[in-house]
């Protein structure tokens, strides 16, 4: 997770909608280092500066942090259209190889009789992508809490019950309100 000299970034594939004080974008972003494929965490800049790396006539990138995209053996790549994100499942245990074919397993609905692939809810095993995505969301919440608390938050239950609560205390001050 170091950073690696050798950087070839491709192109975007999400963006944070965070910009910092130049105007830069953080994103995820495909690219390769030292020829592995790879997720890049990255400041995608609208100008070649010297910092920079992968410039295309359009914007640059400034590498934070990467991760390799190498699937485990035994395991398969898969894509989770709700949440957008790939994730890695086991051979034996959700699909099985034929003739070099991959097949999923489906377990059948007990309440409308349908079939749904049984790694329908794998969140337990993130591709590189994901992990990649995951941790740029971490950042930003934990920055966003640092630029208006001037600290980080605590996460324990009691205390989101009690921001939970003063949100919606103050939510209803504001419905209750007439404009005469």
């Amino acid at each position: 997770m170091s950073r690696p000299e050798k950087y070839t970034i491709e192109k975007t594939v999400w963006r944070s909608g965070r910009t910092n004080s130049f105007g830069d974008e953080l994103v995820v972003a495909k690219g390769t280092t030292h020829d592995k494929p790879c997720y890049i965490m990255a400041w995608e800049v609208k100008s070649d500066r010297p910092e920079t790396i992968s410039w295309n006539g359009s914007v640059s990138y400034f590498p934070r942090m990467h991760w390799i995209d190498e699937i485990p053996a035994n395991h398969v790549k898969v894509y989770n259209y709700a949440e957008d994100k790939e994730y890695h499942i086991k051979k034996d245990k959700h699909y099985v190889i034929q003739d070099g074919e991959v097949y999923i397993k489906y377990n059948k609905d007990q309440r409308d009789n349908l079939h749904h692939p049984i790694f329908t809810n794998v969140t337990y095993n993130p591709a590189a992508k994901t992990k990649a995505i995951n941790y740029v969301q971490w950042f930003n919440e934990n920055q966003r809490q640092l630029d208006t608390y001037d600290r980080l938050l605590s996460t324990t239950k009691q205390a989101r019950k009690r921001r939970r609560k003063r949100a919606k205390k103050t939510l209803k001050k504001q419905i209750n309100t007439t404009n005469d």
